[in-house]
């Protein structure tokens, strides 16, 4: 079974050869000079290269955003009002679709794609996440309620971007799922309320979720932080799944599937466990072997693989990633 097709049957919870070997997430940069130090060859050095040479499966991430000017201060922000808005907006802040990704690299991808040896999926910006970034952690907050119009205008030009470019890219490659980025949780919760939600995130996903379903794209929502209250606010808009349900904010996948038992998962594998040695990593994946055993779930990393992980921790840890995707379907 090719890597794609593999992929297809899995999210339509149907019977595959085995899991999916993944890691969803680009390894940390303080990782990657540990490996080096203990074995990692320097010729490797993109972040793919690396799940390349450790014989993982084949999946290509492109995240098409907004260009956007490095924020004044961590978390600052570089906007305040509307007037500063419009001003990023005239310098060049939405590009043209043809100008938003690399066209000849998508070629390359859709011609591995169609031969079933590359999964491909795209990453847009969300509609909680966005405004952040362009206001800042503390201003997007109080944002909401001060500034609402602002919050508004950013997502109505989102939305039309994230449609221009996602029409532009399907022309090329059909991605075979997608992620919002949005990272609105945190270990206790929504960092907003349903009713903010609603009002602020609801409308632009009604309207870009059935253009998605149009091109047959799975929906994922990337969000790190405890997941299960917000879980029903995506699902009611029409996202299939979710990612990375962190274990250290007490995230359920089990209790999840429980509760929408077709939604699908990306994740969950405690990374906190990675250094404890084997006994502990074949203990994480005994948790997660009866929800790999449902379908529409794909085990891997809960977030990037810490430094705190040895070289030869993450080779024990693929071997029984391997080991435990084979026994799942069984």
């Amino acid at each position: 079974m090719d890597n794609r097709t593999r992929f297809h049957q899995l999210m339509q919870f149907e019977a595959v050869d085995r899991l999916p070997a993944i890691e969803w997430a680009g390894y940390w940069d303080k990782t990657v000079e540990r490996w080096r130090r203990e074995g990692l060859t320097d010729t490797i050095e993109d972040r793919q290269e690396i799940r390349d040479y450790l014989g993982l499966d084949c999946y290509r991430q492109h995240w098409i955003a907004p260009k956007r000017p490095p924020a004044r201060a961590h978390g600052a922000g570089v906007v305040s009002n509307m007037d500063e808005y419009e001003a990023l907006k005239a310098h060049g802040l939405y590009p043209a679709p043809q100008d938003a990704f690399d066209h000849a690299m998508i070629e390359a991808w859709a011609e591995r794609q169609a031969k079933g040896d590359m999964v491909v999926w795209i990453s847009l910006e969300g509609y909680f996440w966005f405004p952040r970034t362009l206001l800042g952690i503390e201003r997007h907050l109080y944002a909401f309620y001060e500034t609402p119009e602002l919050i508004m205008a950013m997502n109505e030009d989102l939305t039309q971007f994230n449609l221009a470019v996602l029409d532009e890219f399907c022309r090329i490659c059909v991605p075979d799922f997608m992620t919002f980025a949005e990272d609105m949780s945190y270990n206790n919760g929504p960092m907003v309320s349903r009713e903010l939600f609603e009002q602020f995130e609801t409308p632009f996903y009604r309207r870009i979720v059935p253009r998605l379903e149009e091109y047959g794209i799975y929906r994922f929502v990337d969000t790190d932080g405890e997941i299960g209250q917000l879980i029903p606010w995506f699902v009611e808009v029409g996202v299939d799944g979710f990612l990375p349900l962190e274990r250290q904010a007490g995230c359920d996948i089990a209790q999840y599937r429980r509760d929408h038992p077709k939604t699908r998962y990306i994740g969950a594998y405690d990374k906190m466990v990675m250094n404890r040695g084997e006994a502990a990593m074949r203990a994480e994946f005994e948790r997660l072997l009866p929800v790999m055993r449902q379908g529409g779930f794909i085990p891997s990393v809960d977030h990037q693989t810490p430094p705190g992980v040895s070289f030869e921790d993450y080779h024990i840890f693929l071997r029984l990633l391997r080991e435990y995707c084979t026994k799942a379907a069984e």
